[in-house]
């Protein structure tokens, strides 16, 4: 017998399409983001057209449903309409009881729910681990997103240089949410993750698909983008140094990315400068792929004063459940975790973690 199909209420499509625009997704982006199958079989994804009948309220696929529902963060209880009957077994094709308890896009964005088993579902130090697409869950870096919107709408391009989990993936999903309202000349942002993408040609597929044109490279991307204003945001960038890429491709988004109309501006991540990564060719008529067009940002840890501003904020976020003795820090905890932290948030984001779970653990004790 197939899978039972469900289709969502007209208060629960109002509801998803609140967190879709809260999350800056579009529905491809929904789309991209479903895990159906478990262990070896997992695979990530479903067809656009899925998604557009769940937000149209056509009937779709239950394992589906619920996947989109997960995907967004979303209890699918609430979103389906209220006559829809869903008898048929076990969610099918999706995580184990066990494992449906952790965020549906721990893989791939670990940061879209708040949803943790039960012991740890008032600990407010989430995500452990990965960039954070979740504005609820973003902290600080006011300043370098200030620096970068002065920068973008001076017609430069950026290049945000950082050390590994320093917060370069946060930073730019930020500026993906904020670029609506913070750019003087509208463009529209797309955002990629390298390390995603293959090979070159895979890079060009990609580009065009979040484009919404026909894959193309050279003079007919050139064309086809002609008309178009885009804030592309590359993350990882130091992946185009690998031999899956040459000059050619980086020299396209270098003309891409020139002059005060141009169809791209760029905001790329790395770890080292560029001039480190790409140096002038060999040929001494070509010229380094970024030479001159993106200011770099250098992305520090945070001092004293942010990561206690941090500690505060997660011990006093709204979103908590509220418990008769809410959990506090001592000075002796907030200065050790602050120093063994060495101002990487990532860092300090897990050690709290560990802090906040060892009070919890106490209060279950009998």
């Amino acid at each position: 017998m197939p899978p039972q199909s469900i289709k969502a209420s007209k208060a629960g499509i109002e509801k998803a399409e609140m967190v879709r625009i809260d999350k800056g997704w579009s529905r491809q982006d929904i789309a991209d983001r479903v895990l159906m199958g478990e262990g070896k079989s997992l695979q990530t994804g479903i067809s656009l057209q899925t998604v557009n009948n769940f937000f149209t309220s056509n009937r779709v696929k239950r394992q589906y449903f619920v996947g989109i529902c997960k995907a967004l963060g979303l209890d699918w209880q609430d979103i389906k309409e209220s006559n829809t009957t869903t008898n048929g077994g076990p969610e099918t094709g999706f995580f184990s009881r066990k494992d449906a308890l952790q965020p549906v896009d721990s893989i791939k964005n670990p940061v879209s729910s708040i949803a943790l088993d039960d012991s740890d579902r008032n600990n407010p130090f989430i995500p452990q681990h990965g960039k954070i697409d979740d504005r609820r869950f973003f902290f600080g870096r006011e300043r370098e997103i200030r620096r970068v919107f002065e920068t973008l709408n001076s017609g430069s391009s950026v290049a945000i240089i950082g050390e590994r989990a320093i917060g370069k993936s946060s930073l730019l999903q930020a500026i993906y949410r904020q670029a609506p309202t913070q750019l003087r000349h509208p463009r529209q942002p797309i955002y990629l993750d390298l390390r995603n993408v293959c090979d070159e040609d895979d890079f060009y597929r990609a580009l065009c698909d979040k484009a919404g044109i026909e894959t193309a490279k050279g003079y007919q991307l050139q064309r086809a983008l002609e008309s178009h204003r885009f804030l592309l945001l590359l993350d990882q960038v130091e992946k185009m140094t690998s031999d899956e890429f040459t000059n050619q491709v980086r020299g396209q988004l270098r003309s891409l990315a020139e002059g005060t109309n141009c169809p791209l501006r760029l905001v790329v991540s790395a770890r080292n400068p560029l001039d480190i990564l790409f140096p002038d060719s060999e040929d001494q008529n070509m010229t380094s792929p970024f030479k001159g067009i993106c200011i770099e940002e250098n992305l520090k840890q945070w001092d004293e004063k942010i990561s206690r501003e941090f500690i505060a904020s997660r011990l006093q976020a709204d979103w908590l459940t509220p418990v008769p003795q809410p959990v506090s820090f001592t000075e002796a905890e907030i200065a050790t975790l602050i120093a063994e932290s060495g101002g990487y948030p990532q860092k300090l984001m897990q050690l709290c973690y560990q802090t906040y779970a060892g009070y919890l653990n106490e209060a279950k004790s009998p």
